[in-house]
């Protein structure tokens, strides 16, 4: 069957993220049989749709597209409009991963290349360019597509060895074609994403906050200290169980006698203790590798026996603002600046589902974790086709 080898380079926004609205395709370097083909494509102010016509009779000519993380590189060419929905995939990523029986996450493209005696990428971009905040637009047209080239021939010498491996290893070859093909299908999940309520999202967090709020001033009526923080554990544990936290504080040392606050008072910062009695006591077996601190968390705090009615109410107020936080802060608040942050459309999230993670080799997912979500925040996660007749 004949190969296409591919590698792209992006400007750098969140890693290069595909989603980020605000990235661009800078190049992509396609090698075959026969030839190494390296395009512009948002480099230069040159229009570039016969560049991509290009690109994509070179996807339909090969039989197999073969990448290093080759996921990431398919979500670019999908979002410039190229097909490739029914060609088969090598990726040496996860090949390497499951050749090394699923030993090390995520590969790396230059660990792999030494450890078939391959060499190494060239560092110019990365370590004088990237490194230092200057985006991929910015560097020289020379030095980055030598870049890119080389990634593209070192990801063909690992092909190469890899396929060497496996003609020693043939009870492989069925896993590594199927995984090979469900990349096909995460990569449209990943690239279609999951349609979310983000205006309720934030609504629904801005609520939570205020509630949260409302029970931090009812656990102030149970302690005098002003800085007190109820998302500390070390806060949390001499609340509950007693102890001393060292508080900072300024003091007055004199006065300024001269420059520009000459006159004013001048301060330095000093520490004491704030000592707190016991309320609850810990449970066996709790203790912190931090000497006179216990465990807060909160499979240890419903254990808990409280002796007076106040220690009862103090306890469920912990636990009733643990959870409104980590729905807050996780999930509510958590997804809406987690698309900010990613600069993906304000109503999708396109979460990371992972084949080169888990050693037993299960599929995970990450930023952010789609499998862990509760009950009541899947109802913000809507259909794009419309209502249900049911």
């Amino acid at each position: 069957m004949s190969y296409l080898v591919l590698d792209v380079e992006t400007t750098i926004s969140n890693k290069g993220n595909p989603f980020d609205q605000s990235n661009r395709l800078m190049m992509v370097g396609l090698l075959n049989d026969k030839e190494m083909g390296v395009y512009d494509i948002e480099y230069s102010v040159d229009p570039y749709k016969e560049l991509l016509d290009n690109i994509q009779l070179a996807v339909d000519a090969a039989d197999v597209l073969v990448g290093f993380n080759i996921k990431f590189d398919l979500h670019w060419l999908k979002r410039y409009g190229i097909n490739f929905s029914k060609k088969r995939i090598w990726d040496c990523q996860l090949v390497e991963f499951i050749l090394r029986n699923q030993s090390a996450a995520y590969p790396s493209l230059n660990a792999t290349a030494e450890y078939y005696d391959l060499g190494s990428k060239l560092d110019e971009v990365k370590e004088n360019y990237w490194n230092n905040g200057i985006d991929t637009d910015k560097v020289p047209k020379e030095i980055l597509a030598e870049y890119l080239k080389r990634d593209v021939e070192l990801t063909e010498q690992v092909m190469s060895k890899q396929m060497e491996e496996l003609t020693k290893r043939p009870e492989l070859k069925k896993l590594i074609s199927l995984h090979n093909q469900d990349l096909l299908v995460l990569q449209e999940m990943e690239y279609n994403g999951l349609k979310y309520d983000y205006n309720k999202s934030t609504v629904l967090g801005d609520e939570l906050d205020e509630q949260i709020s409302k029970l931090n001033i009812k656990l102030k009526t149970f302690h005098s200290y002003d800085s007190f923080n109820p998302n500390s554990n070390d806060h949390l544990s001499v609340f509950l169980y007693g102890g001393i936290i060292k508080e900072r504080y300024q003091c007055p040392v004199g006065h300024y006698k001269s420059g520009s606050k000459a006159g004013e008072v001048k301060y330095k910062w000093e520490e004491r203790d704030k000592e707190f009695q016991r309320l609850i006591n810990p449970l066996p077996n709790t203790e912190l590798k931090k000497e006179g601190f216990f465990s807060t968390n909160e499979d240890t705090l419903r254990k808990l026996k409280p002796r007076t009615n106040s220690g009862k109410e103090i306890l469920q107020i912990i636990l009733t603002r643990a959870t409104m936080q980590k729905r807050m802060s996780t999930y509510y608040h958590g997804l809406v600046n987690l698309i900010d942050e990613m600069k993906w459309k304000p109503d999708t999230i396109h979460g990371q589902l992972n084949q080169c993670v888990a050693k037993t080799g299960r599929l995970s997912s990450s930023k952010p974790n789609l499998q862990n979500f509760d009950g009541e925040i899947k109802t913000l996660f809507t259909t794009r086709y419309g209502e249900s007749n049911e």
